[in-house]
């Protein structure tokens, strides 16, 4: 219901038409600030990918393929639950799960006991394994036993591909109706429909993918020598060729013996609620902002609500829900924020203009007819009065007397939640994770847009919307912001001395194989949406499998299924999308840059540059092309070099 009014709205040649109206009379455009005519043109822009000229059976047929398109998708998300939901694996020798960590011991007890087995302990058991996330990576990083990695590895990686969640036929469905709409509005493809709205044009996005695989490559070719070479050495077996679901494990190892650091003593300095508190530190360090508790309704008891405000002041200036914790058959999976609602101006009563065209009863068409604009048989022209100067002033006091409601986000991720009387520990990866949602968040909670249609994340180009999250996740490798939330959760003591040197260390390792991966996974997707046929006798794994042996420095597993859940692309709105984030990150190292330039213990120049980011980046919202909004932080446009030299890719 939801998308066909979405449809029906974006197809409103009435609508439509007084836009286009306004747009193409110089007379009333030249009224626009430079904000208004961004928003005016991404609007019309939006319309015409919606198909409002296009005949009413195409348009009928439009809405048809976007109804279908909705239930595919919800369709994929549900069957990737329900598969995730479906496999349980109860363990009743310890030995078996020899290697992982106490927290994840005590997490898979929790679980057994709400299965029914009432006298589980993390010491005793029995243990209950589940395909959560967290869960999958720990057996994947931590477990010795083999046969339990594989098993972990090859029912994960084809999640939601066989029997009643099979999601196979349903890529190949969407792919398939995504490709009609986009020709039905005369584009090729999807891709470049997709990339109509992007900062990004096709060709861009395919460059700075390679240019990133030319140093990737020779780094994760070297990074796979070096882990066979510590594999085989450790297990002094000579001719031990590592498979998929042995990477992860040799790697960890290879990084605590690199190192000198492991993640379950790590764990015991990463309290949940110590990282928010130093997550809530950095902020107010940063943007000038304090966060504390919020009293509002919430859906469950493990959820928390804060409100922001500037520094010093009691009023709120915005509020996010924080839903940290995983609930695995209750919850999706994964890390997010959603909008709950934004900052704007609501109004309660109709605009000076609307109560003039309705108190004089005529039809005004002038700004249509000095534009060029005629409207189609059979619809309603657009309703309309005299522009003048005193109706400008009466609809400015009009929107500004209406009420101003601040901005509400929800941030989600799944982390484990508190188990066997200890606190919620976390990974460094899940700290990262936190830091980038509330990127997001801040986005969303400290614009200052006045219009609610291009406030906070809105009307952002979607290659763009990384970027202040990508930013902030790289402050948990910043020795002040890391020495300040780790803190023991029993003794409360800071890390040892020499510890987060170790951290910073490991921010790089086997970087090469992580920047390949995500090449693979991008150009997969853009091929999927391009050159792809959705009929043809290939496959879209096929695509994948393509695009590894090309791009990856070892061979794809032969039985990988991971498009059938990489809801991404196919539920999360990243189809023709997914190279966004290596996008983005150009632009977020960039900027972190700035800040290590300066010295990011040089107090008084990181408080002003973060000033500077808050008052650029995060306020603005979509008021701005993200290129301007860059070079109004950083005095210039983003540079692909940052983005090689921060990961290590270039000597």
């Amino acid at each position: 219901m939801r998308t066909l009014f979405a449809l029906r709205l974006g197809q409103s040649k009435a609508i439509y038409d007084a836009l286009n109206a306004l747009s193409s009379t110089a007379a009333l455009r030249s009224r626009l600030n430079a904000a208004q005519q961004r928003l005016l043109s991404i609007t019309l822009t939006d319309y015409r990918n919606n198909g409002v000229g296009l005949p009413p059976a195409e348009r009928a047929r439009m809405k048809t393929i976007a109804m279908k398109l909705q239930k595919l998708s919800t369709n994929y998300t549900n069957n990737v639950m329900d598969a995730t939901k479906a496999f349980k694996m109860l363990v009743t020798d310890k030995q078996k799960l020899d290697g992982l960590e106490s927290s994840t011991l005590a997490v898979a007890a929790q679980k057994a006991k709400a299965a029914g087995h009432k006298n589980a302990t993390t010491e005793r058991g029995p243990w209950l394994l589940t395909l959560d996330f967290s869960t999958y990576a720990a057996i994947m990083s931590f477990a010795k036993d083999r046969a339990l990695r594989k098993t972990a590895f090859t029912t994960y990686r084809s999640l939601a591909s066989s029997g009643k969640t099979d999601n196979t036929p349903i890529i190949r469905q969407i792919l398939e109706y995504r490709r009609e709409f986009a020709v039905l509005l005369g584009y090729p493809n999807y891709a470049e429909q997709s990339f109509s709205t992007k900062m990004a044009t096709f060709k861009e996005a395919n460059d700075l993918l390679n240019e990133v695989a030319r140093d990737a490559r020779p780094a994760a070719k070297q990074e796979e020598a070096q882990l066979t070479a510590f594999a085989r050495k450790a297990t002094g077996n000579p001719s031990l060729q590592l498979q998929w679901w042995d990477t992860g494990f040799w790697a960890e190892r290879q990084k605590e013996a690199l190192f000198k650091v492991r993640q379950e003593e790590l764990r015991e300095y990463l309290p949940v609620d110590s990282v928010v508190q130093g997550l809530f530190k950095l902020a107010k360090r940063l943007y000038g902002i304090d966060i504390k508790p919020a009293k509002l309704s919430t859906w469950h008891p493990d959820v928390k609500v804060f409100a922001i405000s500037d520094e010093g002041s009691s009023q709120p200036i915005g509020y996010f829900y924080a839903d940290l914790y995983a609930r695995p058959g209750q919850k999706q999976s994964g890390a997010w924020v959603h909008p709950f609602w934004d900052r704007a101006h609501y109004v309660r009563q109709a605009s000076p203009a609307a109560l003039q065209a309705q108190k004089q009863g005529t039809l005004y068409a002038a700004a249509a007819a000095a534009s060029g604009n005629k409207t189609s048989s059979g619809s309603k022209p657009v309703r309309a009065v005299q522009w003048s100067q005193g109706l400008a002033q009466q609809t400015q006091a009009w929107l500004q007397a209406a009420p101003l409601q601040v901005p509400l986000a929800l941030l989600v991720t799944n982390q484990d939640p508190p188990a066997d009387g200890k606190p919620s520990l976390m990974s460094l990866k899940d700290a990262e994770t936190l830091f980038h949602e509330f990127g997001h968040a801040l986005q969303h909670v400290l614009t200052r847009a006045e219009f609610g249609l291009d406030a906070g994340m809105r009307n952002i180009e979607w290659d763009a919307v990384e970027f202040p999250s990508q930013m902030q996740e790289k402050w948990v490798y910043d020795k002040q912001t890391f020495n300040g939330f780790a803190r023991h959760y029993k003794s409360g003591k800071p890390v040892p001395p020499d510890m987060f040197a170790k951290v910073k260390g490991s921010e790089t390792y086997r970087q090469g194989n992580g920047f390949t991966y995500q090449i693979t996974l991008a150009t997969t997707d853009l091929l999927l949406h391009s050159s792809f046929d959705p009929k043809g006798k290939a496959s879209p794994m096929d695509v994948l499998h393509r695009q590894f042996a090309s791009i990856m420095p070892y061979k794809s597993w032969s039985g990988d299924k991971m498009l059938d859940n990489f809801g991404h692309i196919f539920s999360g709105g990243y189809g023709a999308g997914y190279y966004s984030y290596m996008w983005a990150d150009v632009m977020s190292t960039d900027a972190f840059m700035a800040f290590v330039e300066v010295g990011t213990d040089n107090e008084a120049a990181v408080r002003k540059l973060g000033r500077r980011f808050r008052d650029s980046v995060l306020a603005g919202g979509g008021q701005q092309p993200p290129s301007a909004v860059f070079k109004e932080f950083r005095g210039r446009g983003p540079q692909v070099e940052p983005l090689l030299k921060y990961n290590g890719l270039t000597k």
